[in-house]
């Protein structure tokens, strides 16, 4: 339940960051900082995903339930954003909708990658 709680609140803040302050840095014309925002995102899941598998004492076989759950909530609200989205993102320009949704996609798989296991068994 944890999980699933830690994910609506990532959710949360992100949907907050865009809102407030996509318009900075989620541009489809500055190439730049579009690409610097699909590589920023890598280690900011590092950070809030491994460190709390740690806090919670998550073994190895239990990461991959805990990655799903902390994706889970983003995703299923992430479909209404999506749907919505001249209405809730008023400051992006409505064209960065297929950037903005394939780079949701992009986060929510590196969630859900840092629940595999390092050594793949």
């Amino acid at each position: 339940m944890f999980f699933l709680f830690w994910g609506f609140i990532v959710w949360l803040s992100a949907t907050l960051i865009f809102r407030f302050a996509g318009h900075y840095f989620f541009t489809p014309d500055n190439v730049v900082l579009m690409t610097a925002s699909y590589i920023f995102v890598i280690p900011l899941i590092l950070v809030i995903t491994l460190p709390v598998y740690k806090w919670k004492k998550i073994k190895s076989d239990g990461k991959l339930k805990a990655a799903i759950c902390i994706a889970l909530p983003g995703m299923l609200l992430d479909v209404f954003a999506l749907i919505f989205f001249q209405d809730i993102f008023t400051n992006l320009n409505l064209e960065s909708d297929k950037y903005f949704g394939s780079w949701l996609l992009w986060a929510y798989s590196l969630i859900i990658l840092t629940g595999f296991d390092k050594r793949l068994r």
